[in-house]
C-alpha cells in the first residue's frame, strides 16, 4: 500500500509522467560524494561475501566521529528500520508523537502493538513544539517520538529543551530523529547527539541518505546509552546492511569537503527560494531550517492537490502534505534544490497561480 512519501518518482512515472523534476523528495541535490562512487566500485567483489554483520567497523567509526563508543551505536538499514526495532524491542504501551511529522514513527508503535497517540501541534503557533507537562500524564505513555528538524514544517526544538525534558521523565525513552540535522545551521545548539549513551532514556536517530545524497543504498545509525543498544540488539535483524552500503557510510562520512560544500550550497539556496515564494500571492511559506520548505496555501481559489497535478503538467513533483496528521489540503512541500532547478519551480508555480508575468 502506498502510504504517500516523498520521492516516489517510480510511481510517478507509472503515472505516464516522464521526465519529472522530483521537488517532491528531501536529498541533497548535489547528490553523493564521488568517494562513494569509488569506493563502491573498488570494493564491489566484496558482494561475493557476507557483509559484517553487526557493522563493527563503521560502529566504530561512527562512534568516534560523534564522540560515542562503539557498544552506543546500532547501524541499521535506513533511519526507518531503526525506527520499527526501538518500539519492537523496548515494547511501551503508549507513545506519543507530535503532529505533524515522519508518519513512520506511528506505524513503527502500531506494528508492535503499541498505541500511537498523536499530539498534534497548532497551526496558530507555527507547529512549534513547547513543552507542556500534561503531555506525559498519562503513566502508561513509554515512548516519545519528536523529529528535529521536524518533517515538514521544519522547525526546530533547542538541546536545552530536550534534555530538560529527558531529565524530568526517566520513565519514558526519548527518541529523536536527526535525520536532516547535517542542514541545520548552527546545529550545537539543538542536536542532542553528544547526550546520546549519558541519558539512559534518550536515543538520536540520524539518516545517512539525506545529506550524503544515496537513498537508494538503504543506511542509518542511531547512538543510546549501552543498555538500551543491548535490548535492542536483542531484536535487531541480521545482515540487514550490506557491505556496499557500508563502504558508502564510511566514505561518505570521511567527505569532510563535501559536508562543507553542501552546507554553503543549501545555506545559498534555501534563502533564495523562501524568498521567491515569499512573493507569490497565495502562497505562505514557512522559514526553513533544513533542505525543504513547507508552503501554506492561503487562496481560496487552490488546493494542494490541485497544485500538485497542475504542476506535473509542467514537469515538476512537489509533496502534497493532505495525508500528514494535522495538515490538510492547504499545504505542500518542496525541496531545496539547484538554482536553475528552483527557478524553474518557482516559474511554473507564478504560471499555475496566474502571476506569470509578476516582477
Amino acid at each position: 500500500m502506498f502510504k504517500g512519501h516523498g520521492g516516489d518518482i517510480g510511481r510517478i512515472i507509472k503515472q505516464g509522467n516522464n521526465g519529472i523534476l522530483d521537488f517532491s523528495a528531501n536529498i541533497n541535490p548535489l547528490g553523493y560524494p564521488e568517494s562513494v562512487r569509488k569506493t563502491v566500485f573498488e570494493n564491489f567483489d566484496d558482494i561475493l561475501h557476507y557483509p559484517d554483520i553487526d557493522c563493527t567497523g563503521l560502529r566504530k567509526y561512527i562512534g568516534r566521529k560523534v564522540g560515542r563508543a562503539e557498544d552506543e551505536i546500532i547501524v541499521g538499514n535506513g533511519s526507518t528500520e531503526l525506527f520499527y526495532l526501538i518500539p519492537r524491542a523496548l515494547k511501551p504501551a503508549k507513545g506519543i508523537v507530535f503532529q505533524p511529522t515522519f508518519s513512520e514513527f506511528a506505524e513503527a508503535l502500531k506494528c508492535s502493538h503499541a498505541e500511537a497517540v498523536n499530539s498534534v501541534l497548532r497551526s496558530e503557533e507555527n507547529f512549534c513544539f513547547t513543552y507542556q507537562e500534561s503531555y506525559f500524564d498519562d503513566k502508561k505513555v513509554k515512548m516519545v517520538f519528536l523529529c528535529n528538524p521536524n518533517n515538514p514544517t521544519g522547525q526546530l526544538v533547542e538541546k536545552t529543551v530536550i534534555v530538560s525534558m529527558v531529565k524530568h521523565h526517566p520513565a519514558i525513552t526519548f527518541v529523536i530523529d536527526e535525520a536532516f540535522m547535517d542542514f541545520v545551521d548552527g546545529q550545537e545548539k539543538y542536536s542532542v547527539m553528544h547526550e546520546a549513551g549519558t541519558l539512559r532514556n534518550l536515543i538520536v536517530v540520524r539518516s545517512l541518505t539525506k545529506f550524503y545524497g544515496f537513498p537508494g543504498i538503504r543506511i542509518g545509525y542511531l547512538a543510546a546509552h549501552a543498555d538500551l543498544i543491548i535490548k535492542m540488539m536483542e531484536y535487531k535483524e541480521p545482515w540487514s546492511v550490506n557491505a556496499l552500503a557500508q563502504y558508502a557510510a564510511r566514505a561518505a562520512l570521511e567527505d569532510e569537503a563535501f559536508v562543507s560544500r553542501s552546507r554553503d550550497f543549501m545555506f545559498a539556496e534555501r534563502l533564495f527560494l523562501f524568498e521567491e515564494l515569499k512573493r507569490i500571492q497565495g502562497f505562505s511559506p514557512y522559514s526553513p531550517t533544513a533542505n525543504y520548505i513547507l508552503v501554506k496555501i492561503t487562496a481560496n481559489t487552490m488546493t494542494s492537490s490541485s497544485l500538485c497535478n497542475q504542476l506535473l503538467a509542467h514537469g515538476i513533483a512537489i509533496r502534497n502534505c493532505s495525508n500528514f496528521t494535522g495538515l490538510n489540503d492547504q499545504y505542500f512541500r518542496v525541496a531545496v534544490r539547484t538554482r536553475e532547478e528552483n527557478a524553474r519551480l518557482v516559474t511554473a508555480l507564478k504560471n499555475v497561480m496566474g502571476q506569470a508575468h509578476d516582477k
